[in-house]
């Protein structure tokens, strides 16, 4: 095993280590942040559910952005590549998504804290309805659970259509009104289902 190849893989157990205890505690923090987050969120909206549903559907829409907008926003890979002369130039000719996707990824497990998901904790709606006192905010936060998936879908389909299709600015474009639609839509579905 050559000495660059060893020195790699030795540098990279104890990066995989540190992410792995860093995603373990950042699932500790999520577990215990629900009654933080939604007492933050009835204070902010001032019990209007309508407010309320708001904050959630930007939450819920975080995800799609952080892993839709650096690919749409990227200038399309110029048909004719240049030549490489060091791999510090190898470097800046690759595009890398990962600190984006990492924040995407964490937004959307954040994004499930203040919902009363069916994978949730049972005591969740009982959580939100204490915090609240809003049976309409309760209501609105369990549909909303089901709609957090969705956007999230939409999210990712956002991402892909950003980057298959980079060369096309039409579509590019199309991906960033499709993550920025999906909650506007969400939101609007929930405010007419619960008023």
């Amino acid at each position: 095993m050559p000495g660059g190849l060893t020195r790699r893989v030795s540098a990279d157990v104890p990066l995989a280590i540190g992410a792995s205890l860093a995603f373990v505690g950042y699932v500790w923090v999520l577990m215990h942040a629900t009654v933080p987050l939604v007492t933050v969120f009835a204070f902010a909206s001032d019990g209007h559910p309508k407010l309320y549903a708001a904050f959630l559907a930007g939450l819920a829409g975080l995800p799609g952005l952080l892993l839709t907008l650096p690919r749409a926003f990227t200038p399309p890979r110029p048909s004719v590549q240049p030549s490489v002369r060091s791999r510090r130039q190898a470097s800046a000719l690759r595009r890398s998504y990962v600190r984006t996707d990492v924040l995407g990824l964490a937004a959307l497990l954040l994004a499930q804290v203040p919902l009363p998901a069916p994978w949730g904790p049972a005591g969740k709606a009982a959580t939100i309805a204490n915090i609240t006192k809003s049976p309409e905010i309760v209501e609105l936060s369990a549909m909303f659970a089901n709609y957090s998936l969705a956007i999230f879908a939409v999210g990712i389909l956002g991402a892909v259509v950003a980057k298959v299709y980079s060369h096309a600015a039409a579509l590019r474009v199309l991906a960033i009104i499709l993550v920025v639609g999906a909650p506007v839509v969400a939101w609007l579905l929930v405010v007419r289902a619960v008023s």
